[in-house]
């Protein structure tokens, strides 16, 4: 497994776990109420940076001790993160797929806020979608990867 395709599943699973975290906090707290009012979409955006600089970490410690646990597992301890033209493919596939995917849910995302939709949930959505395009990104280089490219 190349250093790259490593990272993939990484991120694959850190987001998973960062953006349960994200969705089940700002889930909780829109159902409580928090981000009612003139003063909801502040309080919404200082929960999101916490939960930004949360995921940060959770990303940065999965990936430190997915690549330790590989190494210790495999035997492997030369990391070459170097990235050649496949990999480079790769990632430009990935970036195509996670457009697309931004692209379309930005557009759904307005058209909900402009027929009535409230501005949190607005909010919620194109946060959503940031999160759905990022996974997009790693599941096609993920895929290709296994697939091969």
């Amino acid at each position: 497994m190349s250093f790259e395709e490593r990272n993939a599943v990484v991120a694959i699973l850190s987001s998973i776990i960062a953006w349960g975290m994200m969705i089940s906090v700002l889930g909780q707290n829109t159902l409580l109420g928090i981000y009612d009012g003139p003063l909801g979409p502040q309080a919404w955006a200082r929960t999101v940076l916490w939960l930004i600089l949360i995921s940060i970490g959770i990303t940065i410690a999965a990936t430190v001790l997915f690549n330790i646990a590989y190494a210790l597992v495999t035997g492997e301890h030369v990391m070459d993160g170097s990235r050649d033209e496949r990999d480079k493919g790769i990632a430009l596939h990935g970036i195509r797929a996670a457009q697309i995917v931004m692209a379309t849910g930005i557009v759904l995302a307005i058209v909900y806020l402009a027929f009535g939709g409230g501005l949190v949930m607005f909010l919620n959505l194109i946060l959503a979608v940031c999160a759905v395009a990022s996974l997009a990104d790693e599941v096609v280089k993920l895929y290709l990867y296994r697939r091969g490219f």
